[in-house]
């Protein structure tokens, strides 16, 4: 499907919520309130696909123009879809995040626990401290503390991913990388834990979710196109020894 059929599929389908959203409004005013579900499920629909919510930004992102809410992580953050070249999404970015979208809260909060377990895990077999060639050093002590912090307090309360307190676990962005050469999907989700100024990727490569530093391995850096977006993935050699969770 070209550029062009595509953008007018997104028009057809942009139209169809706006209807529904209009029937929804309609019922939340006569005291149906278990539509409200419904209505946040077709606002977050239109906002991943209507040029309203997204704009071509200054570095050639798709990016949205404002923070706007995001169902599986039941908050708003801002979000970019790497284009490369191109001015609009692919189809398999865009299934990606519709995907993505759909996780429930829950599920969403169980595979970032799992994946800061794994974390913390790495960080307790490591000795010395982790220096990247870009960004800040990592002490391997503070990073699992921090992670068994999180996971501590989140297993404990009933808020969403996007409900947390931001000194346990502050989500900043979601972003959607390359992938057309890749036989997953990815999607990434960047976060700070504790009140040290560590900054993370939680990488979601389909059903399985990675936790690593936020300067390695970066999608905006040429390592995402040499390990991470190509046909022959595997996800034991793409990270760096540092990163690599059991």
């Amino acid at each position: 499907m070209d550029i062009i059929n595509l953008k007018n599929k997104m028009k057809d389908i942009i139209d169809l919520l706006q209807k529904k959203r209009i029937k929804t409004v309609g019922a939340l005013k006569q005291g149906e309130q278990h539509q409200l579900s419904c209505l946040q499920q077709i606002v977050n629909n239109i906002s991943g696909f209507n040029s309203q919510f997204w704009r071509i930004g200054d570095l050639g992102l798709y990016e949205t123009k404002h923070p706007i809410n995001i169902d599986s992580l039941n908050g708003d953050f801002v979000a970019w879809f790497d284009v490369g070249n191109e001015n609009f999404p692919t189809e398999k970015q865009l299934a990606t995040w519709e995907d993505f979208c759909k996780i429930s809260p829950t599920n969403m909060k169980e595979m970032i626990i799992e994946g800061l377990t794994k974390l913390s895990r790495q960080m307790d077999l490591l000795l010395a401290d982790i220096k990247p060639q870009y960004g800040p050093v990592y002490n391997p002590k503070a990073v699992s503390r921090n992670a068994k912090k999180a996971i501590e307090v989140m297993s404990k309360n009933n808020r969403s991913i996007g409900r947390q307190a931001k000194s346990i676990f502050q989500c900043t962005s979601v972003v959607i990388p390359k992938q057309d050469k890749s036989p997953v999907r990815f999607i990434i989700l960047n976060f700070q834990i504790g009140r040290h100024p560590y900054e993370f990727e939680a990488v979601l490569c389909d059903s399985v979710v990675f936790i690593i530093g936020e300067n390695s391995g970066l999608w905006t850096r040429l390592d995402w196109d040499y390990e991470f977006n190509v046909s022959d993935f595997n996800i034991a050699t793409a990270l760096h020894p540092y990163w690599r969770q059991k």
